[in-house]
């Protein structure tokens, strides 16, 4: 495996890339590589979750304990950082004012962990509530491992706050290769749990969940180390970068839930299909996203920094030389994704699912409903370049804006559709919305690039 990644990865380089910035090659390639090795974990791990717990309701409530959590987080740290940190501290680390970029650094680390865990802790005192809400179709003992589950999963956003942090912050280093690997080590430790399982029940991956988390942000930590960063806890509110970085984080806040809300929305729909409709969607989506990630995520945030420091210099022709080369290769690596997972996506639900508590007709369900998933690939990996040339140009209202409307539209599809079409209807409903936000998002991004250059 490792001698086909190094083939692939001189290939890219050498040819795929060419015209684009060593450092662009370089960061697209190792991010490529890193996201290739994480996914294919991933894929283990769903393997041995699928094996030991079939497409069952233990499964269902394991990936249900994650949406509160994951939609904590995303709202208030992950999406919103990236979008609004990156360029600020790009700036400063090009400017070389290290000593305000560190500040800021630290004011948003502490102030996040602020915040998250004022609002953990209500959560943790409510959880039974927002069981109820995630998914109002399980029975009384699904809602209350449901409830156990949610508990212990409230602590990965905070580490996850300090570990994105500092990710947004070796992106501006253009240190990839920390960022990239640390998600490797996030499924070896859901691995490890997994393999608890027979003592611990659903309760062994979720405790692997927290380990792996800790590790993601150990690698991390080792990766900053080198750039002389050491964490202290203030939040300085005359520091004028943090200032900016939270005014443009609040449209990214008010707009992150959207991908988070619209899969919530499919899965209380499909808590009310069949049992294990959650785990199938799931699975298929993690499926479906390999590809995703592998080119789409990875290519545009290898970009990302080049992007913001090309639009901080006012320099148009180099900034549309990086977006058409980016977007060209993304669109042909995920068309080329789809294709294949079309055609063969059951051939490899079957090698990476099947066995165990795994049935045929869990195969042939999760093969349907990743057929229908991979014609979202390309959009879907279109969306994270043309939002970030966006939030290069430190505009993060008008992405937000749009995958507002990109919910909507998914959603609506998604309920008017499911109980006619079952299960394949939602990742149809999300084909619907990411396309309809790829043209939205390529009009107005025209119009903002005539208007900044």
């Amino acid at each position: 495996m490792f001698n086909v990644l190094k083939n692939f990865l001189a290939i890219y380089q050498k040819k795929i890339a060419g015209g684009l910035s060593a450092s662009l090659k370089t960061g697209a390639a190792i991010l490529t590589a890193t996201t290739f090795a994480s996914y294919v974990l991933g894929l283990l791990r769903d393997r041995l979750l699928a094996q030991t717990f079939g497409a069952g309701r233990e499964l269902d409530i394991f990936n249900a304990a994650f949406i509160i959590p994951d939609l904590l987080l995303n709202i208030f740290i992950s999406g919103a950082l990236a979008a609004a940190f990156i360029p600020v501290f790009t700036q400063l680390i090009s400017q070389k004012n290290e000593k305000e970029a560190f500040e800021t650094a630290n004011s948003i680390i502490s102030s996040g962990i602020i915040v998250l865990l004022a609002l953990g802790s209500l959560i943790f005192i409510f959880a039974d509530y927002f069981a109820i809400i995630v998914a109002p179709g399980f029975d009384e003992a699904g809602r209350e491992t449901l409830v156990k589950t949610m508990r212990l999963l409230l602590l990965s956003p905070l580490i996850f706050t300090f570990s994105n942090a500092l990710g947004g912050m070796l992106i501006g280093y253009k240190s990839f290769f920390a960022y990239g690997l640390s998600p490797v080590f996030y499924n070896f430790g859901i691995i490890g749990g997994i393999f608890l399982s027979p003592f611990l029940g659903i309760f062994g991956p979720v405790l692997g969940t927290l380990a792996g988390a800790l590790l993601h942000l150990g690698v991390r930590i080792a990766g900053i180390l080198k750039h002389n960063f050491r964490y202290r806890f203030a939040v300085n509110f005359k520091n004028q970068s943090f200032r900016q970085v939270i005014r443009l984080m609040i449209p990214k806040m008010i707009g992150q839930p959207t991908e988070q809300l619209n899969f919530w929305i499919f899965a209380v729909i499909a808590s009310s299909l069949s049992a294990g409709s959650i785990a199938i969607l799931n699975l298929a989506r993690n499926f479906q996203s390999v590809p995703v990630s592998l080119f789409g995520i990875a290519f545009s945030l290898a970009a990302f920094p080049a992007l913001s420091q090309a639009a901080g210099e006012k320099n148009k022709e180099d900034y549309l030389k990086i977006l058409f080369k980016t977007l060209k290769n993304i669109l042909l690596f995920t068309g080329l994704s789809a294709l294949f997972l079309y055609l063969f996506g059951e051939f490899f639900i079957r090698l990476f699912f099947g066995g165990g508590k795994f049935s045929e007709q869990n195969i042939r369900l999760t093969a349907q409903t990743l057929a229908v998933f991979s014609l979202a690939i390309p959009t879907e990996g279109a969306i994270h370049l043309l939002a970030r040339s966006f939030y290069s140009l430190k505009n993060t209202l008008t992405p937000v804006l749009i995958s507002v409307a990109g919910l909507i539209i998914a959603a609506f599809a998604g309920w008017t559709l499911a109980p006619n079409f079952g299960l394949s209807a939602l990742p149809f409903a999300f084909f619907l919305g990411s396309f309809s936000e790829v043209i939205l998002l390529s009009m107005l991004l025209k119009r903002k690039i005539g208007k900044e250059f």
